[in-house]
């Protein structure tokens, strides 16, 4: 009986340590409001109502099989930037890319940005930074402010509806998604990351021919 006990608690102690590794990076990430009154009568409406009642329906079997993967190219989309300027985000571009999708209260997204500046400051040559705030979960006012405050200086994206979120999964900011010189992505990543995480990303990246 006791070896019985022994042998069950090891392994235990085995599936707990291999879903750390995932907990971990979810620790210092914020999650989406589900009862912020003001943000869901703005942005999300009948949304949300829509969503109650089609849970487990074939439509969300479905949303989930087109959600983009690992190793899967990255699709065209053309978002608003706050510059007023349009970007192609899935457009070719023979160089690495990194997105950051955040919001303006999110707190581990603004300890973030300024390690967001400075690598795209230093590789901004090689590689191509933005950030797409989901406009959906946020105020736009509120992203004015967020980017003056910390003088952002890498490209500012709109999601406005959350469509490429969502495509991302689309469960807790921020969410970093890197993409090679071909296009395909790598690595989708919940949670903050440091300074030498990203760089280290990017640095992985260079490194694909």
């Amino acid at each position: 009986m006791k070896r019985f006990l022994f042998i069950r608690a090891i392994i235990v102690l085995i599936v707990v340590g291999s879903s750390w590794g995932n907990i971990a990076n979810t620790v210092y990430a914020a999650s989406l409001p589900e009862k912020n009154v003001p943000l869901k009568e703005k942005y999300k409406g009948e949304q949300d109502h829509e969503a109650k009642n089609n849970v487990g329906t074939e439509s969300d079997a479905v949303e989930v099989m087109n959600r983009i993967k690992p190793g899967q190219q990255l699709p065209s989309m053309f978002l608003k930037g706050l510059n007023g300027k349009s970007y192609d985000v899935g457009a070719p571009r023979n160089r690495a890319m990194i997105i950051s999708f955040w919001a303006s209260w999110c707190d581990p997204c603004r300890l973030e940005a300024p390690m967001l500046n400075e690598l795209y400051s230093k590789y901004k040559h090689d590689v191509d930074v933005y950030g797409i705030n989901v406009t959906r979960y946020d105020r736009l006012e509120d992203v004015q402010k967020f980017s003056r405050s910390l003088a952002l200086r890498f490209p500012i994206l709109l999601d406005e509806q959350g469509t490429f979120f969502e495509q991302f999964g689309g469960a807790a900011f921020p969410t970093h998604v890197t993409i090679d010189p071909h296009g395909r992505v790598r690595e989708i990543i919940i949670g903050m990351l440091s300074e030498q995480e990203l760089e280290g990303k990017i640095e992985a990246l260079q490194k694909i021919k």
